[in-house]
């Protein structure tokens, strides 16, 4: 029972100050999370000075694991009806279960993906709302 419930503890707190350090928490701001949280102010100012030491590497951690999307050699959409979008993506290196394109070294092989004008309308929005978070990092 005490080792789920310490298994627990330090799950809570790496997701704590990996969000700390994904989103660049200050070390005060952190304190005052962590004893909102319940946590006495000694052991939250011990954990937000551990953070602030190793801010910096967890999050060149944090770069390093990012997802990297393959480049995208080809875009192709046309408007069909005003209800139907097609868009065909040719990508430059395969990706795993994506239902648009992939090119292997020796083989090129293009695969569609139709969706309705609300589904592209809202694809097209979080698009959006991600390439915005990646220009700010």
């Amino acid at each position: 029972m005490f080792g789920a419930t310490l298994q627990a503890a330090v799950a809570v707190l790496r997701f704590i100050l990996m969000h700390a350090s994904k989103y660049d928490v200050e070390r005060s701001d952190l304190v005052e999370e962590l004893q909102q949280l319940g946590m006495q102010q000694e052991t939250a100012e011990a954990i937000a000075q551990s953070y602030e030491d190793h801010r910096a590497r967890i999050q060149d951690q944090q770069r390093a694991q990012r997802f990297q999307f393959p480049g995208v050699e080809k875009i192709e959409w046309k408007v069909d009806t005003p209800s139907k979008v097609i868009l065909n993506l040719k990508l430059d290196q395969p990706v795993v279960e994506c239902n648009v394109a992939t090119t292997a070294a020796s083989e090129s092989r293009e695969l569609c993906l139709n969706m309705s004008k609300n589904k592209f309308l809202a694809l097209y929005e979080e698009l959006s709302q991600a390439q915005s978070l990646l220009h700010s990092v």
